[in-house]
């Protein structure tokens, strides 16, 4: 079976909001373990979700990265979704700046001998999108998380990656706003198993369609 691992926040980690301290939703509600039901006998699914995380630009995180990419290499496919701390924790949420941050961020891994051999593909994933109730700068914010969407496909193609925006997708989230809640775990499982199906790693321009690459599967 072919390798993914996906690398991400606390959507990934599948955390819970409810309850005083948050938490973690079972394995049944998970996106990732469903994926990797949904998958089973096709991709091996590995996921590493962490809450807070933000985009890797220190030497501490990429450490931790590396280390991360190392226990379950070989891979057939690395998958980063990951940009919504970077912009909630501005006070005003700047696009341009946590896109820049990002490409920063891709050049490095895809210097990494396993991208420059081929041997490993490269899924960039738009974050779902999100809307706290409590920003201060409600539309402004919303409209630079809707740019951070469009600079990330920019992205994507301009490094020859495979790319999928879940930021259309139509995800259930909790009460907060910033959290997939089961039933939107669920359908991004579905549409993520969509996107799987899609990928060629045998091709030379490592290319899906672009029913996928759109993020519409």
């Amino acid at each position: 079976m072919k390798k993914v691992l996906f690398y991400g926040d606390s959507n990934t980690y599948g955390f819970d909001p409810r309850g005083m301290m948050g938490g973690r939703l079972p394995e049944s509600d998970r996106w990732t373990d469903l994926l990797a039901n949904k998958m089973y006998g096709e991709w091996r699914v590995f996921a590493d979700g962490m809450n807070g995380r933000l985009i890797p630009d220190n030497p501490y995180s990429l450490l931790s990265l590396d280390k991360s990419v190392l226990d379950y290499s070989p891979l057939d496919l690395f998958a980063v979704m990951l940009g919504t701390n970077d912009l909630i924790n501005m006070s005003l949420p700047d696009a341009e700046t946590v896109a820049t941050k990002m490409r920063d961020f891709i050049e490095r891994q895809l210097d990494r001998t396993e991208f420059i051999d081929n041997k490993t593909g490269f899924l960039l994933i738009s974050p779902p999108r999100i809307l706290p109730h409590m920003d201060e700068h409600l539309e402004e914010a919303e409209a630079q998380r809707k740019r951070f969407s469009s600079e990330l496909d920019i992205i994507a193609q301009e490094v020859g990656i495979f790319f999928a925006d879940a930021s259309e997708w139509d995800l259930d989230m909790s009460f907060d706003g910033v959290h997939m809640n089961a039933e939107g775990h669920r359908l991004f499982a579905e549409k993520m198993a969509d996107i799987l199906q899609g990928i060629d790693l045998t091709s030379e321009r490592r290319e899906v369609d672009d029913y996928v690459c759109a993020g519409l599967a």
